[in-house]
C-alpha cells in the first residue's frame, strides 16, 4: 500500500498521523483545489511554507503546460474516479523545475495528493524536449519571426516561427524545406546580394549580423524589416546554419527589440 493510502485511510479511521515524518511531499486540498494543509516535506520541495500556500490554488505551483492536466486530474476524480497519477513540472520558490509524480485521491470532501520529486529519473531528452516545447510557444505568440535556415543562396529553412504569417503572409509551414517558396525569393530583388554578401562577411569574421531590407508579402506589398542573426557551429567550428529574428521596422515594441539583440 502507498503513503497515500496509508495517510487517507488513517484521516478516514481518526488515527493520528505525523505529516512531517513521512519521507514524501503531502498536501490536503479542498474540492475546488485549494491548499489546506501541506507537511514539511511539501515546503523542501517547493520552497513554501504552508502559511504562504493555504487557501491559494495548488495549480499556480505548476508550469503552466501542465496546469491543464492537473485541472483533468481532478476532474477526473469528481467523477467518480478512485485515483490518478501524473508527471508534473513544479517551479519551485527560486524559479528552478521540478519533476514530479503526482499521486491523487478523493478525500471526503477534498483531495490528498502525494508528490515524488523525480527530477534526477526523468532523461535529458525528455527535458530538452519540454523545454523546447515551452519556447516554441513562447515565440509563435511574438510578432516577429524566428528562424534557423541553412547557409545557401534560398536561405532553405528549418525553423520558422508562427510569426511567419503576419509578416509575409505566408505560413510557417510553406518556407519550410520548401522547393516552392524560398525565403530569398521574399527578400526584394535589389536587396537580395546585398543580404548575401554581408551575411557572408560576419560569417568571416565569426560575428552578428544586422541589416535592414524589403519583403515582399503574399499580398504583393513590400515591408521594411530589420533582421538580427548568427551563424551557429558545430564543436569542431563548422558552420551548421545560421539563426535569427526578422520584424518589421517601426512596429515590434521595444522590449522585443531588446530581444532581438541578443542575436
Amino acid at each position: 500500500m502507498n503513503w497515500l493510502r496509508r495517510v487517507r485511510d488513517a484521516l478516514l479511521s481518526n488515527r493520528a498521523v505525523d505529516f512531517d515524518a513521512l519521507p514524501i511531499a503531502l498536501i490536503h486540498l479542498d474540492d475546488g483545489g485549494l491548499m489546506r494543509q501541506a507537511n514539511r516535506g511539501w515546503e523542501q520541495l517547493s520552497g513554501y511554507r504552508l502559511r504562504e500556500c493555504r487557501l491559494v490554488d495548488h495549480s499556480r505551483f505548476l508550469h503552466i503546460e501542465d496546469r491543464s492536466s492537473w485541472q483533468q486530474g481532478l476532474h477526473s476524480l469528481r467523477q467518480g474516479g478512485t485515483s490518478w497519477i501524473g508527471s508534473l513540472r513544479y517551479l519551485n520558490r527560486n524559479g528552478e523545475l521540478r519533476w514530479v509524480e503526482a499521486r491523487l485521491v478523493r478525500h471526503q470532501d477534498g483531495f490528498i495528493a502525494s508528490l515524488a520529486d523525480i527530477s534526477a529519473q526523468v532523461p535529458e531528452h525528455q527535458q530538452l524536449q519540454a523545454r523546447h516545447r515551452s519556447l516554441s510557444n513562447l515565440l509563435d505568440g511574438l510578432p516577429l519571426m524566428v528562424y534557423r535556415c541553412r547557409n545557401n543562396r534560398n536561405w532553405s529553412m528549418e525553423y520558422v516561427s508562427a510569426g511567419c504569417l503576419e509578416l509575409t503572409g505566408h505560413a510557417a509551414h510553406c518556407l519550410v524545406d520548401s522547393h516552392s517558396l524560398s525565403y530569398n525569393s521574399l527578400i526584394h530583388p535589389g536587396d537580395r546580394e546585398r543580404v548575401w554578401r554581408g551575411v557572408q562577411e560576419a560569417l568571416r569574421e565569426a560575428r552578428p549580423f544586422a541589416f535592414d531590407y524589403r519583403l515582399l508579402c503574399a499580398d504583393g506589398s513590400e515591408k521594411r524589416v530589420s533582421e538580427r542573426g548568427r551563424g551557429i557551429y558545430s564543436d569542431l567550428g563548422d558552420l551548421l546554419g545560421l539563426e535569427g529574428i526578422v520584424m518589421e521596422l517601426g512596429v515590434v515594441p521595444a522590449l522585443l527589440q531588446d530581444v532581438a539583440a541578443g542575436f
